[in-house]
């Protein structure tokens, strides 16, 4: 799986200004003018992990935890009468948090 990490060349634990660098000597590497597909790949990838709490959102909600657009699916694909409570969202959400392992060490 292909990770803004590793798109970026960077380690998980990483400042701001490391991800920032490691952005700008991808893009001199490719340049939008010569490949476009490859500039849209690392742009996307910087935008992902940009500052420490997009680095927790990504964290949060994209190494196995819940997919919120797929909550939404299942959301509106169960009926009315079907459809999970306010309970069991905050427990999904509770144990994303509880899982993810966020901090230095």
């Amino acid at each position: 799986m292909t990770t803004p990490f590793s798109i970026l060349e960077l380690a998980e634990s990483v400042e701001d200004e490391a991800v920032k660098k490691a952005y700008l000597a991808k893009v001199r590497q490719h340049p939008p003018e010569r490949d476009p597909r490859g500039f849209q790949k690392i742009r996307s990838a910087f935008e992902t992990i940009r500052t420490e709490k997009d680095r927790l959102r990504y964290r949060l909600f994209h190494y196995g935890q819940p997919d919120l657009d797929l909550l939404d699916e299942k959301w509106l694909a169960a009926g009315e009468g079907k459809r999970p409570g306010e309970k069991m969202m905050n427990d999904l959400l509770t144990a994303a948090v509880k899982d993810c392992r966020i901090g230095k060490g």
